[in-house]
């Protein structure tokens, strides 16, 4: 009897599914994606989202250059630290309630849940330089809000489907990134 090799798509492919359609990665890629490729995506993604913020202040004139390269390395260490530190937390939360997966699939699916936030934060970049806009707010805030929802499918698959469960640990993992990136906001 033959076997049949399933053929695993590219990891671009795979982060823009994430966007839309989490749960089936989740389901039947997750396991194939390096956490250091999805920790990639939100570190890049947090990067550039907070170049976006330090152009915006440089264009009004409140900060300087060295703040922007501040606080766009900021921003990757927030992307690949702080991401992985609230994947750490949901992970031990979830060990409670049977769930065993490994910790790098934790972290990687939840770096991977930023591929919504990259692409809003590139476009956010590209306006700015392009049409000399203050994108900040519009495309970067919408690219972290628009992650939560990975964030929670993540959760939801962490806890075995556990609803409730889900939504307080989501509320929590959720609360904890926007107080994050209101520390680094308040630089």
């Amino acid at each position: 009897m033959a076997t049949v090799a399933v053929k695993q798509p590219p990891l671009w492919k795979v982060a823009a599914t994430m966007i839309l359609n989490p749960g089936a990665v989740l389901k039947q890629a997750m396991s194939k994606v390096p956490w250091s490729f999805s920790l990639s995506v939100s570190a890049l993604a947090f990067a550039l989202f907070f170049l976006s913020t330090g152009l915006d202040l440089l264009r009004t004139g409140q900060k300087g250059v060295p703040f922007v390269i501040l606080i766009t390395v900021l921003g990757a260490l927030y992307g690949s630290i702080g991401i992985s530190l609230i994947a750490l937390l949901a992970w031990v939360l979830c060990r409670a309630f049977g769930y065993t997966h490994k910790i790098t699939w934790a972290i990687a699916a939840f770096g991977l849940g930023y591929s919504s936030t990259l692409i809003y934060a590139l476009l956010g970049v590209a306006f700015s330089l392009l049409f000399h806009w203050k994108t900040s707010v519009a495309f970067g805030v919408t690219g972290v809000l628009w992650a939560i929802g990975p964030m929670t499918a993540t959760i939801k698959s962490m806890t075995k489907d556990r609803l409730g469960i889900s939504i307080l640990l989501a509320t929590i993992c959720s609360g904890l990134l926007l107080f994050g990136w209101s520390m680094l906001g308040n630089i």
